[in-house]
């Protein structure tokens, strides 16, 4: 009977830890054995449905489904199968595993071992991290933006919306981007050594 464990990446206590549930299969039949973790990751009790190759890419996600049956195909010819996908449980939740197994045999091999492996947290995690980045990088670029526009306002004595459309233009006609212009314009009206109207001409090439 397969077997449950843990795994966590970090020091105890930093991390809940990743459950792990385990597989047999038999390649003849395409029958499986499953841990008890592995029936509840897929949103059912212990023993509540027979694991079989359909039921698996049944609660594969509709968009990976193809991948996985083609890493479960590998496996009588290479001896190894891995995955990382995406399935919808019995309770409809939406989680990101990672699978891995081999097939045990030399010559005819008629059944694999493995396990799967719950990224969903994870992936998560790494998801606010990286969103949360990208929102202080706009708060940052936003902020450069606006002061540029100010700049641009007072140096050619214009309307806030007109400033913006100075750097808009510049941006289409040049293929270079706002962001990187309101940065030039930023850094010109912190020099007091150059004539800005002019250098302010031709950071937008205006000239």
């Amino acid at each position: 009977m397969p077997t449950d464990t843990t795994v966590t990446g970090e020091p105890s206590g930093l991390r809940s830890p990743r459950l792990v549930g385990s597989f047999r299969l038999d390649l003849s039949s395409d029958r499986w054995t499953w841990s008890e973790a592995l029936y509840r990751l897929h949103g059912f009790e212990p023993h509540e449905v027979v694991p079989t190759t359909d039921l698996v890419l049944a609660h594969t996600h509709p968009e990976d489904r193809d991948d996985v049956r083609a890493a479960l195909g590998t496996a009588p010819a290479t001896g190894a199968f891995s995955s990382v996908h995406r399935i919808v449980t019995a309770r409809r939740r939406e989680l990101t595993v990672a699978v891995v197994g081999s097939a045990e045999g030399d010559e005819h091999r008629d059944e694999a071992a493995g396990y799967f492996l719950d990224l969903t947290s994870d992936i998560a995690e790494r998801a606010g991290v990286r969103a949360s980045e990208d929102i202080r990088a706009a708060a940052t670029t936003r902020g450069v933006i606006e002061q540029a526009k100010g700049v641009l306002a007072v140096v050619y004595d214009v309307e806030i919306d007109a400033a913006f459309e100075l750097m808009r233009s510049a941006s289409n006609d040049h293929n270079v981007a706002v962001r990187d212009l309101a940065r030039a314009v930023v850094d010109v009206a912190h020099r007091s050594d150059v004539d800005r109207r002019a250098t302010l001409d031709r950071v937008l090439r205006r000239d």
